[in-house]
């Protein structure tokens, strides 16, 4: 039965793998749900957020029992910035206390820019928070009501410069893109007021709707309102020209940076890493086992060490999903390394399929690597489903 099972983290002394180094936590709070989300998010429930964060405290305290520093921490949500930094803190203490953190470690947190203030940015680093992604989605207000954001674009752009005045300078922001009332020509003004910022990283993903969202019942799939699949791949081509002339390098499918800004958090998932995850509904990747926790509020809160879900991950599945994660990021996957660590050659197990994909002009794979063309990103879901 789900919940019923409990994991543990093994020892850091156990010889066979080294601990997870990295760890997201999420935090569920939001002042406003948006039209679009189908994340674990809770509203008007600020007076349960001293209660919950130290439910997520006595969490990684009872799962996690020696030390292995972590190298990246993500605070995700749901809307981290919106909690009082002080909550936070007793968090990330414990984390430091239990796991230990790095010197050198990427610590981000998640919020949307009107929960930004210069002085609660300036506390944000004097937690040790080094890292911030700001949910901008779009700069056009039109669009932003549409899809139901409680946030405009003047407090889109106050946002960042808070971070900024505050001392944050690797600062992400993340755009959507196939938005309601969304056309070609607002798309690119979004990305080049946007990009004029210069700031070192972009995110920009396309909007996926759930069966039950509001924007769903609102704009149903196929209005006139909403791009086609035609419109996006057009806005995505935008995309990727857009931030190549600004100076961010493509690493992933949704990702771009200056050098030395990639996500070193995400690129744990691409990489196939293992991961602890901690809080609401938070998935986690630890001794070859994906779990997530419970997703209702006052469920996890009884039951912090349950299970909602618990999957061993078999050869064949680590296979599958190490070549789906590795071929969404440019740097494609090395034959050798892939060899080295699961065993397997990839030409020899899936030969046909990659000649297939590379006679359309999908796949470059040369004597070392296997890589998505620029038209296999643009088709990437499609094609990676192959491989599942």
């Amino acid at each position: 039965m789900p919940g019923c099972l409990q994991q543990t983290y093994r020892q850091s002394s156990d010889p066979v793998k080294p601990m997870p180094k990295s760890a997201y936590i999420h935090i569920p709070f939001c002042a406003h749900k948006c039209d679009f989300c189908d994340f674990a998010v809770v509203t008007n429930l600020e007076a349960r957020i001293p209660e919950y964060c130290r439910t997520v405290v006595k969490e990684i305290e009872q799962r996690v029992s020696s030390k292995s520093p972590l190298e990246t921490i993500f605070y995700g949500g749901g809307t981290p910035g919106y909690i009082d930094t002080r909550e936070l803190a007793l968090i990330h203490k414990t984390l430091i206390e239990t796991a230990g953190i790095s010197e050198n470690a990427e610590v981000s947190l998640e919020t949307t820019p009107n929960a930004i203030s210069t002085q609660k940015a300036y506390d944000w680093l004097e937690m040790g928070i080094n890292r911030i992604s700001i949910g901008i989605e779009s700069v056009n207000d039109h669009e932003l009501t549409a899809m139901g954001r409680d946030h405009t674009r003047v407090q889109a752009f106050a946002g960042v410069k808070a971070a900024q005045e505050a001392g944050f300078e690797n600062i992400a922001v993340d755009l959507m893109y196939g938005l309601p009332e969304q056309t070609l020509d607002s798309w690119q003004s979004c990305l080049d007021e946007t990009l004029s910022l210069g700031l070192p990283h972009l995110s920009a993903y396309a909007m996926t709707l759930a069966t039950n969202s509001p924007l769903l019942r609102r704009y149903p799939m196929g209005s006139p309102q909403m791009p086609d699949d035609d419109l996006a791949a057009s806005m995505y081509e935008m995309l990727v020209a857009s931030a190549d002339k600004a100076g961010l390098k493509q690493y992933e499918v949704s990702n771009f940076s200056r050098a030395g800004y990639a996500s070193k958090h995400n690129l744990t998932y691409w990489h196939n890493d293992e991961y602890y995850g901690f809080g609401l509904s938070a998935h986690r990747y630890v001794d070859g086992v994906r779990s997530h926790n419970w997703r209702s509020f006052n469920r996890y809160l009884d039951d912090y060490l349950g299970h909602e879900n618990l999957e061993v991950i078999d050869a064949e599945t680590r296979i599958k999903e190490a070549i789906i994660l590795g071929l969404r990021t440019t740097e494609g996957i090395d034959f050798s390394q892939f060899k080295k660590r699961y065993g397997v050659d990839l030409l020899t197990k899936f030969g046909p399929k990659i000649d297939k994909f590379a006679d359309q002009g999908l796949f470059a794979a040369s004597s070392s690597h296997l890589k998505l063309t620029s038209k296999g990103m643009l088709l990437s879901n499609l094609v990676l489903a192959e491989f599942i």
